[in-house]
């Protein structure tokens, strides 16, 4: 069986389906993969066929996410959705020439669902969040040929008509190893505290600054997670690493706490690691996410303009310190046991044809 993937966004809104792909691979599909066009390395690393289906300047989005986060969304949507919409469709139409496919989409690949109702292709949308599917404003019940997955578990959040499996994740096989430097910095002292805002946020001076005057003032070690080294600070101490990229899957379990911008895969990470968070989330599902991180005990948040040095230790300290988050979060990572959530969905979609 053929299956077309079709996402577009920040690194993490890929991630996911890289996960699926590969678990359909494994059964024995074959996966075709459409996204931004500067992740066309990565899709052919991971040994899938890549189309770009957009791949304009991110420069007025990254602006607006900085500046007017309440106006980010209309830009991504104008500025990036929108004009993804027709080579999506004319991808599908290519493949769906050769012979019968059936799509993979995020709820926000508009040219998913032309292709859907024009061209009759099975479609299965799929929300990487809770809060991707209050967004959806022209959300479909299930239908033949359409099915809707939310790759989030039940316990994270439930919609109606959308079918959860839980959190898209490699086996633990295929996550590459930390380098040596990780491990030697790991060894050297006590678990750190990682702080990363997420591939979307390319202006992050104050929020590297402010957490390693946290730091400093709770006596922590910390890695600092960004290919972005122009936004650290001059000079770190040697408490604090600054690495460009680690697996979190293999980080975050010898950690003693993140601090992030409320992505849903970070989020996962965390829950499955078992450690406190503390969310500065900006825009779209990031704010729903970080209050469901609050609703289970695991986690605080900060508004990424009101984040200090002060409050983020105070919240950090708090969270460290107590036995309860120690045990929601103990809770909460063992949810993850026998969980497969890119198995449950290669179950559902291989099933609508």
């Amino acid at each position: 069986m053929k299956f077309l993937v079709a996402t577009v966004g920040s690194i993490g809104d890929l991630l996911p389906f890289l996960v699926v792909a590969e678990a359909l691979r494994q059964r024995g599909h074959t996966v075709v993969i459409a996204s931004n066009a500067g992740y066309a390395a990565l899709v052919k690393m991971a040994g899938f066929e890549f189309a770009a289906i957009w791949d304009r300047s991110q420069q007025s989005i990254d602006s607006l996410i900085a500046s007017d986060p309440l106006r980010a969304w209309a830009a991504v949507r104008d500025d990036m959705l929108v004009p993804a919409a027709a080579p999506t469709r004319a991808f599908i139409a290519h493949h769906l020439q050769k012979g019968p496919c059936t799509v993979l989409a995020s709820w926000s690949s508009f040219g998913a669902r032309l292709a859907h109702d024009e061209l009759g292709v099975p479609l299965c949308t799929v929300y990487l969040s809770p809060g991707a599917v209050g967004a959806d404003e022209d959300h479909r019940a299930d239908e033949l040929g359409h099915r809707n997955i939310g790759l989030f578990p039940a316990w994270f959040g439930t919609h109606a008509g959308v079918r959860s499996t839980g959190f898209a994740m490699y086996e633990d096989a295929l996550v590459p190893p930390l380098p040596a430097d990780a491990e030697s910095f790991l060894a050297a002292g006590a678990p750190p505290v990682i702080f990363t805002p997420g591939s979307f946020m390319r202006s992050a001076t104050t929020f590297f600054q402010q957490s390693l005057e946290a730091c400093a003032q709770l006596g922590l070690r910390a890695i600092f997670l960004t290919p972005y080294r122009e936004h650290l600070p001059a000079s770190l101490p040697p408490s604090i690493r600054h690495f460009s990229y680690l697996a979190l899957q293999r980080l975050a379990p010898r950690c003693a706490a993140l601090v992030h911008h409320g992505g849903i895969g970070t989020c996962a990470q965390g829950l499955r690691a078992g450690i406190p968070q503390l969310a500065t989330p900006l825009f779209f599902d990031q704010p729903d996410n970080a209050a469901r991180l609050a609703a289970l005990g695991v986690g605080r948040d900060i508004a990424p303009n009101a984040y200090r040095a002060g409050q983020a230790a105070a919240k950090l300290r708090e969270m460290l310190a107590s036995e309860t988050v120690r045990q929601d979060c103990a809770r909460a990572s063992a949810l993850f046991r026998d969980q497969d959530g890119a198995g449950l969905v290669c179950d559902l979609v291989e099933t609508m044809t």
